[in-house]
Parts: C-alpha cells; structure tokens; sequence
C-alpha cells in the first residue's frame, strides 16, 4: 500500500487499484474550507493521471462523511457588492475562493475512472452533492443526505440542482432542495440517490467488494462508458450515436479483444494491466 497525503485535510491511500479518498477533518465533520478544497483538486487529479489507480472510494473520517462547507471562515459570506450585481470581473475574481466548490464536482464528474462514494454519515450541503458526483453511492443505513442551502437562505451550490434533477424526479428533487430536510441512507437507496444502503458496520467491506469489480473491469470501457452516460443527459439522438461511433473506433486498448477471448477460452477476463 503506498500513502499519499496533502497537509491533513485529506488522506489518498492506494492499495490494488484502488484509491481511498478520505476527508479528515475530525474537529469540523469534514466540513470543506478553501484548503480542503483545493487538497481534493490535487488528490482527485493525482487520481486522473496515476495509472496504477482504476477506481476511487471516498468517505469521511470518523462519525461524517462530509457536513458541507465550513461556516466558521470569516469570509464565507462577504460576498463584495459588485459580485451580487453580477460584475463578471469580480466573480471571475472571487472564484477560487468563495464560489470555487464545484470545481471539485467537476473533477469528478469529468474524470475518466470511477468513483464510489461510501457515505459513513451526515452529507450535507456540499457532502451531499460530492457523493452525488460520484458513480455508485454506497450509504450507511444511519446516513443523511441534506441539500441544506435553502435553510441558510442561499440557491443550492455545488452543482446541486445539476446533481439533483439528474438522480430524483422533480417531485423529490424540489421537496429535497425546497425544505432543506434531511433523509436516511435507508431512504437514499428507496429514492433512487444510493445504489446501495448497508449497516455502517458493513459499509467499508461493501465499498471495497465494489471497488474490486471496477477495479477489475475494463478501465478504458469504464471510462468511455461514464462519459457516455453523463453526456447523454444533454446529448440529442445524433450526437449520442456519434459518440458511440466515435468511441468505437478509437477502440479500447485490447480490452475488448481479452474479453472475446475470455469468452471463447470459457475464463474470466484479465483486464489488469491493460
């Protein structure tokens, strides 16, 4: 196993392919500040370009998984004048700081490797929505998720109504984001937004078994695949085709040749390696 950390915000441990993306920030419930915000960017893009890694789990140190964004920095709402008129210039500006936590949705979203989300506890406001993110969201049955901007007052932020409108019908979606209440992992999994809820004591075990079926997979297939899902959503009929086309001739890497092989020889694929 070899350990990659960025100061204590985060920890990124590899181990067989898979990568544990954990939040650790215990005096806080793994709220994100601008730190651990940009620890993530780094770990999730050490994710991106680290061959030996084919899937990422993230979850949260200790009893949250994530509690949203850390209300305790004094800037969180300074928002400056020009920037609620809509001076372009200014939230350019102010970006990186105060409007940057989709960024780290983005990175997930758009990275080509699978993420798993094993959601260990509360995930509010921005721990919902990066869970959301992720490929297969696996919940502790105790678990909550909680769009909770509406009770603070703001539109929902990380990407929510993107994340949301693409998980829930608009139904649930808006009862979600409108009323700002929380729901169990138990829930999650009967509405659509985990795959799967399990004991919390089963959540870590569950999480890797899942890991390991990515991880043995066909990397390159995963990852055309997750970009064919996430484009369809704004793709037409034509241009969902031509990206299949597309994919199609840029082939896998000889994936597709092991798996017809493992097939006609009667064993499982070896896609390791490839």
């Amino acid at each position: 196993m070899s350990t990659y950390s960025a100061d204590s915000a985060i920890t990124l441990e590899v181990d067989a392919g898979i990568a544990w993306l954990t939040m650790n920030r215990l005096e806080r419930l793994n709220a994100i500040d601008h730190e651990m915000r940009d620890d993530l960017l780094v770990a999730i893009e050490h994710i991106r370009t680290d061959p030996d890694i084919r899937v990422a789990v993230v979850t949260g140190a200790g009893r949250a998984f994530c509690s949203g964004a850390d209300l305790s920095q004094d800037d969180h709402f300074q928002v400056p004048a020009e920037a609620r008129r809509g001076d372009n210039s200014t939230i350019a500006r102010e970006d990186g700081r105060k409007f940057g936590w989709w960024r780290v949705i983005k990175a997930v979203w758009e990275n080509e490797k699978p993420f798993v989300a094993a959601v260990n506890g509360p995930a509010y406001g921005f721990g919902c929505n990066f869970a959301l993110a992720c490929d297969y969201v696996i919940a502790a049955e105790d678990a909550q998720f909680c769009e909770v901007f509406v009770t603070r007052g703001l539109p929902l932020e990380a990407l929510g109504a993107y994340l949301l409108t693409r998980a829930l019908p608009p139904a649930r979606a808006k009862a979600m984001a409108l009323l700002g209440e929380a729901i169990d992992g138990s829930e999650a999994e009967r509405w659509g937004l985990a795959n799967q809820s399990v004991p919390a004591r089963e959540l870590i075990s569950t999480a890797s078994a899942v890991a390991t079926r990515f991880a043995d997979g066909p990397n390159i297939g995963i990852g055309h695949i997750k970009g064919q899902i996430n484009d369809a959503y704004e793709a037409t009929f034509e241009q969902a085709w031509k990206m299949e086309v597309t994919l199609l001739g840029l082939g896998s890497g000889g994936e597709s040749a092991e798996a017809f092989a493992s097939y006609a020889e009667r064993r499982a694929p070896n896609f390791r390696g490839m």
